[in-house]
């Protein structure tokens, strides 16, 4: 009985620990520091490349119709966003659970994915507790970022998974 006691708890934080280990990217590691922003979607730290989780950002050679029918870089303009996030301040990044090269990375604190969403130079992928339709949806309601026209959707790849 006094086995069965100790194996139990011993049991379940091994099981806990497979969990993790499971879900946990191998090979990457939290990062902290000044990032160089590849793309709308994508960072480089120290030599190592974190794609935001949860977001999917305009191509960079993307353009945008204005309302009028003109064009407009609206890929260089979300890089360029992205960017100003960025600049003089340290990215923390952090593997997404559950993929091999998605990452969630912050500044302040704060999400870089949502605040893409927010500016309105990222879509949301739609799915559990990383959902960002709202910021979406108030980017759109006020025309931000990518919403000032029109423009044809980047097609959701593998940011969209898990």
């Amino acid at each position: 009985m006094k086995t069965l006691k100790f194996a139990l708890p011993v049991l379940i934080l091994i099981g806990i620990g497979a969990g993790v280990l499971t879900l946990w990217p191998r090979g990457r590691s939290e990062q902290e520091g000044p990032a160089t922003v590849i793309d709308a979607g994508l960072l480089e730290i120290a030599g190592s490349r974190h794609r935001l989780a949860g977001i999917v950002p305009p191509l960079p050679d993307q353009h945008c119709v204005v309302r009028k029918g003109t064009t407009w870089p609206c890929g260089q303009e979300a890089v360029q966003g992205l960017r100003e996030l960025v600049t003089g301040t340290p990215v923390y990044c952090r593997p997404h659970p559950g993929s091999a090269d998605l990452s969630d990375c912050f500044v302040g604190g704060t999400s870089l994915s949502e605040r893409m969403v927010r500016g309105g130079w990222a879509l949301a992928c739609r799915f559990g507790r990383d959902d960002l339709s709202n910021w979406e949806n108030n980017a759109r309601f006020l025309a931000s970022g990518l919403w000032r026209g029109g423009f044809v959707p980047p097609t959701p790849t593998d940011q969209c998974t898990g």
